[in-house]
């Protein structure tokens, strides 16, 4: 099964697929080098929809995946162009798949068991096939298995989430970015530490959201996220620290009981966060603005995508963004579903006034995460964006700080 290109600028990528009653609505976009004022060549995001893999793997016949990568290092890329998160896309799927078991005996147990194994396999595969560029690179993910009984299984590991609208209108996110910004994750490190594990944690400027820890003074510098496929020199200086163990969403949701299921990178999300407003809750206003328009939810995806655009200091996203947004019609013609999607929705004049001060106390990072290492904010000559794929540091300035208190 095809997608449909849908037109956009040269450094994007948006498409339309059908199956059934679902619509999906893919679209990736290259960041913007404020450095070189033009767009990446390279795209160190990547996603996935795979809706056949039961053509190959006849036990997930009824199965349908769908994830989303976002790549980071600098020696990521391999001889064809690709960044090692494209891997990482083609071989998770079809990991998860050759462990699924068959339509009759599909229950919650066999299912995760399955996708916890092809985590694990997508880990030893790069360890061992791209040991080299993986060394100093990877990928966090997170995929949505639907199931031929239309349960959705959503696991992931690292700071990309998921988000679901219901059908009685509300939006909400599923997932718990594996960042320091997740109290059970700064608990894990700090088990770790207790068993000798050196490392800091660092906020990247007083009173600023943005924490991430440095594990010495090369480029394990800066990074944000707490668990992803590769960077095997972390891993192998500090074991159990960073890990590739996937979590999984919060419940089981059915997709009889839902009108959105989005996944997306935090390309999208840390920017979404001015306005506080989830990705889904941007998507349906646009489409409650727009709703005469046939192409409804292809014009709110490009709404949502400018808009992560213009409230960045260059006019452009200097982060990869990526998002796959799947749309549950259940029976109902696309007008019946766009009518019940967006009757509780707001208009985003209702909510376009960005907030770039928090109302929340920040308090300081905790004494026990401190630690020998030397912030890089203090090295002017290197950039913790480049390796931990956020927003620039310039623009970080101007963000909103809506980080839960330290605990």
């Amino acid at each position: 099964m095809k997608p449909v290109k849908i037109p956009t600028d040269e450094f994007s990528l948006m498409e339309f697929w059908k199956l059934q009653d679902l619509r999906f609505i893919t679209y990736t976009k290259n960041s913007w080098s404020t450095r070189e004022r033009r767009f990446s060549n390279e795209r160190e995001d990547s996603l996935s929809i795979d809706l056949e893999l039961g053509k190959k793997h006849s036990q997930s016949k009824g199965f349908c995946f769908f994830s989303v990568y976002d790549g980071h290092g600098v020696n990521g890329l391999l001889k064809d162009g690709e960044h090692i998160s494209k891997k990482c896309s083609e071989n998770l799927p079809r990991n998860i798949a050759k462990g699924l078991p068959r339509f009759w005996s599909c229950n919650e147990k066999s299912v995760k068991k399955a996708i916890k194994k092809g985590f694990k396999n997508t880990e030893q595969f790069m360890k061992t096939e791209l040991s080299k560029e993986s060394k100093d690179a990877g990928c966090t993910a997170i995929i949505a298995v639907l199931t031929p009984l239309k349960d959705i299984y959503v696991a992931y590991i690292g700071d990309s989430p998921a988000f679901i609208s219901t059908n009685n209108g509300h939006s909400v996110q599923i997932t718990k970015e594996h960042d320091l910004h997740n109290k059970d994750e700064v608990l894990r490190l700090r088990a770790q530490k207790n068993k000798g594990t050196k490392f800091s944690i660092y906020r990247l400027a007083p009173g600023r959201r943005e924490k991430f820890w440095a594990l010495d003074n090369t480029f394990s510098r800066g990074m944000q996220y707490t668990r992803s496929f590769g960077d095997f020199y972390i891993k192998e200086k500090a074991k159990n620290s960073l890990i590739a163990e996937p979590e999984f969403a919060n419940k089981i949701y059915n997709a009889k009981d839902l009108n959105l299921l989005v996944l997306c990178s935090d390309g999208i999300t840390n920017r979404l966060r001015v306005y506080k407003r989830l990705p889904t809750q941007v998507l349906l206003s646009y489409m409650k603005q727009n709703k005469c328009s046939p192409d409804i939810l292809e014009i709110a995806c490009k709404e949502l995508i400018k808009l992560c655009d213009l409230i960045s200091q260059s006019g452009y996203c200097t982060d990869d963004m990526t998002i796959i947004i799947v749309a549950f019609l259940n029976g109902r013609s696309l007008e019946k579903w766009y009518e019940d999607a967006t009757k509780n929705a707001e208009y985003p004049r209702d909510w376009l006034t960005p907030s770039f001060k928090d109302d929340d106390n920040i308090s300081e990072i905790s004494a026990q995460d401190l630690g020998e290492v030397e912030s890089p904010v203090k090295d002017s000559g290197f950039d913790i964006y480049d390796t931990s794929n956020q927003y620039s540091a310039e623009e970080a300035e101007e963000f909103a700080d809506l980080t839960v208190p330290d605990f």
